[in-house]
C-alpha cells in the first residue's frame, strides 16, 4: 500500500471541520424536510436554556398545548387558525416541525 506524503494529509482541524459542515448540512436538510404537514398543528421547538417549564407556557401563548415532545422543550400545539408555526414562533419557538417526529405516541 502506497501512502501520500504527509504534506498531502489532512490534519485532525481539517478532519474536524469537514466533519463540522457535514454535520449541519444533515440537520439543515432535516430540519427543511420536516416542516409542519397540518397548518393547525405543530411542534415547536424553544430554547433548551429555557428549561421545560418556561417552554410550556410560552407554547400555551401559542394554542393548545397537545403534548410535550420527546424532549421537554419541544411542545406540540394546535391552534383554530392555519397559523400554528407562526403561532410558535412568535411565542419564543426557535423554529417548528411536524409533531409526528418528536412525540410518535403523543398526538
Amino acid at each position: 500500500m502506497v501512502c501520500p506524503p504527509e504534506s498531502e494529509r489532512l490534519s485532525p482541524s481539517s478532519l474536524i471541520f469537514i466533519g463540522l459542515i457535514s454535520l449541519a448540512s444533515v440537520i439543515v436538510a432535516t430540519l427543511l424536510g420536516a416542516r409542519p404537514l397540518d397548518p393547525h398543528e405543530a411542534a415547536g421547538v424553544f430554547p433548551p436554556w429555557w428549561g421545560g417549564e418556561a417552554s410550556l407556557v410560552a407554547a400555551s401563548d401559542a394554542g393548545a398545548v397537545l403534548a410535550v415532545g420527546t424532549l421537554p422543550f419541544i411542545i406540540i400545539v394546535r391552534t383554530p387558525g392555519a397559523d400554528a408555526a407562526a403561532r410558535l414562533r412568535a411565542a419564543g419557538a426557535l423554529f417548528s416541525i411536524h409533531p409526528g417526529p418528536v412525540a410518535p405516541c403523543a398526538v
